[in-house]
């Protein structure tokens, strides 16, 4: 009987200590998130490919209470030149689980949803998936990954 108690009380230590783990690495990545993340290069098939001086304009910028923006700049071959693409202010979501970070915002009174795929981040670089450029000469969009630094 002491043994069967024995092993009870063990269990429960063992799997409160597991829950403290996975609580404080959950917190720990969240917190690495939390920045502005300024885009510094592609990634694609093994080759690295530059951001332009406009693109680098862009941001995603994820304030401690996860509201935050995200913007893009691109160079439209119509115009040639920089133009502010994209610009959302919203609240921010990372779920783990699905490595995806959202950000919902509002445009003309409904609510919408951006959502990216996170390959991975660090505390100094985040790696989303981006398949609206066509970086090897090809015609169409490659299957790319953007490369965010946090500044």
């Amino acid at each position: 009987m002491k043994l069967l108690i024995s092993l009870t009380i063990l269990f429960f230590l063992v799997s409160s200590c597991s829950d403290d783990d996975i609580m404080q690495d959950t917190v720990i990545q969240e917190s690495e998130i939390v920045g502005m993340w300024k885009p510094l290069r592609y990634e694609y098939k093994g080759k690295t490919y530059p951001v332009s001086a406009c693109q680098q304009k862009g941001q995603i910028l994820i304030n401690f209470d996860f509201s935050g923006v995200y913007e893009n700049y691109d160079v439209p071959s119509s115009t040639g030149n920089c133009n502010l693409l994209n610009s959302f202010t919203g609240k921010w979501n990372y779920d783990m689980k699905d490595n995806t970070l959202k950000l919902t915002y509002k445009e003309s009174g409904a609510n919408k949803i951006l959502s990216k795929n996170v390959e991975t981040f660090s505390d100094t670089f985040l790696k989303i998936s981006d398949n609206t450029k066509d970086l090897d000469n090809i015609p169409g969009v490659d299957d790319a990954t953007l490369v965010f630094t946090k500044e």
